[in-house]
């Protein structure tokens, strides 16, 4: 059984005392993300800045070809920014998984050293969000709601990435479609319950986000086990689907 409350309460009593590291870890995080985004940041506000000046006496649409045109050296020169950014968010998220984890198995401290050592599963990261976005934007190709649908079903991959290293990441995504079969519209209704604190975060320019994602982070990490273990339990997913790693967590000899 899916029971929202239950991980939520259970981020709360797992981060309690606990926060430090997390807080370090969003910190460290969003710090990085908006360093290698300035440049794109200050090509946004100069195009859009040119935009408004001009639009009123020109049509909208010649403008905007006029601004990309202006601008298409500097859009050409940080063409691979994006991405970069896009790979750094991927290696930074499966780093601080894997403390997230850890700290879903017990009361022991962690440590910031711990979310370095995160790093070193970066190839996988790169390759685990590469597989998801690829067939996230083939079913977007599709229509916007299937796409959805499926991005939640491979909302698990990252965690079946950081938990078993020797899974390889195509197959992770296959696991993730089933341990969450039947339990997307559940897990989509767990994400929106953020919805209000993010809206905090916004209120308070992103000051709260220190403590928001990780309650986020590891109320998910709760819901993810939970969804595992169920699927071991009724055969959806096997040990050997897995490994014999961290098998007697979930109840499994």
């Amino acid at each position: 059984m899916f029971d929202r409350k239950k991980y939520k309460s259970f981020a709360r009593i797992q981060l309690k005392k606990r926060r430090t590291v997390p807080a370090l870890m969003t910190l460290i995080t969003v710090l990085v993300v908006l360093l290698l985004s300035l440049p794109l940041i200050k090509l946004w506000l100069a195009m859009y800045s040119e935009l408004l000046n001009a639009a009123a006496a020109q049509s909208s649409r010649y403008v905007l070809q006029k601004i990309i045109s202006n601008y298409q050296k500097e859009i050409e020169r940080i063409a691979f920014l994006p991405w970069l950014v896009f790979f750094t968010i991927a290696v930074c998220a499966i780093a601080q998984f894997c403390v997230y984890l850890k700290m879903s198995r017990g009361p022991e401290p962690v440590s910031i050293g711990d979310f370095f050592t995160g790093f070193a599963y970066w190839l996988r990261a790169i390759g685990a969000a590469l597989w998801c976005r690829l067939w996230t934007y083939l079913w977007m190709l599709l229509f916007i709601i299937p796409g959805i649908v499926k991005a939640i079903a491979y909302s698990q991959t990252f965690f079946i990435v950081a938990e078993f290293p020797h899974v390889p990441v195509v197959q992770a995504l296959d696991i993730s479609k089933k341990i969450t079969q039947g339990h997307k519209g559940e897990l989509f209704v767990l994400y929106l319950s953020f919805l209000g604190w993010y809206l905090l975060c916004a209120l308070t320019l992103g000051i709260a986000s220190l403590w928001v994602i990780p309650y986020r982070t590891m109320t998910c990490v709760n819901a993810y086990h939970a969804l595992m273990k169920q699927a071991l339990e009724s055969g959806v997913v096997t040990i050997e689907d897995i490994g014999d790693i961290n098998g007697e967590q979930y109840g499994k000899e």
